[in-house]
């Protein structure tokens, strides 16, 4: 008796941990939050919804072209937190933070480095600058540590907090990047698609 009360309660237990864990699931990237997104793309042939595809919370890049897609609302001091991951070849591809209107290829903005072994770099793009953005020539500040991304295939996790006129870079739990002085800290978020195939998922901002 007391075993099959033991089983019961482990049941049971188990039965009610399921809904709860589900509904704190992110889903970001789905058909529905499509419309959530403003695209740009270089070639204005291609139609982006066959660029940049969002399925049961991942989104797919097909690498095809180069441009990007942004909210359509701007942010100031968040966190931001995402996995990527790169599914035929390492390429090139980065987040961009504080863009600044208008758009164009490519924006005024921050560009968070997720290119293969330059993960973490931050770039000070079209005229935007940070204090350890010296001058015309080192518009990039590089890494911290050792390139610590993931092999292909696997996913990789990043973790971005703006906040009071700085940027904190995480790759895979580990510091990156911390740069202060900036000269935008208010604009919109951007993925960017440069060339070859990658997934997002697990998207939250804060």
């Amino acid at each position: 008796m007391k075993s099959f009360l033991k089983i019961s309660l482990s049941l049971l237990l188990f039965v009610a941990v399921i809904p709860i864990s589900a509904q704190h699931k992110p889903q970001f990237f789905t058909a529905k939050d499509a419309s959530s997104w403003f695209y740009i793309l270089n070639d204005k042939k291609l139609n982006a919804n066959d660029v940049f595809k969002m399925k049961d919370g991942v989104l797919y890049i097909s690498g095809e072209s180069s441009g990007y897609l942004r909210t359509k609302k701007k942010y100031s001091n968040f966190t931001l937190n995402m996995e990527w991951r790169w599914t035929k070849v390492l390429g090139n591809s980065g987040v961009l933070v504080h863009i600044q209107q208008k758009d164009t290829i490519w924006p005024v903005c921050y560009q968070v480095q997720q290119k293969a072994d330059a993960a973490g770099d931050i770039i000070c793009m079209n005229g935007l600058w940070a204090k350890e953005c010296t001058d015309s020539v080192k518009f990039t500040v590089k890494k911290a540590q050792t390139s610590n991304e993931k092999p292909l295939g696997e996913w990789n996790k990043m973790k971005i907090v703006s906040k009071n006129k700085t940027i904190k870079v995480w790759v895979n739990g580990l510091l990156q990047n911390d740069i202060s002085g900036l000269t935008a800290w208010n604009g919109f978020i951007g993925f960017q698609n440069e060339g070859k195939p990658l997934e997002f998922r697990n998207l939250t901002i804060k």
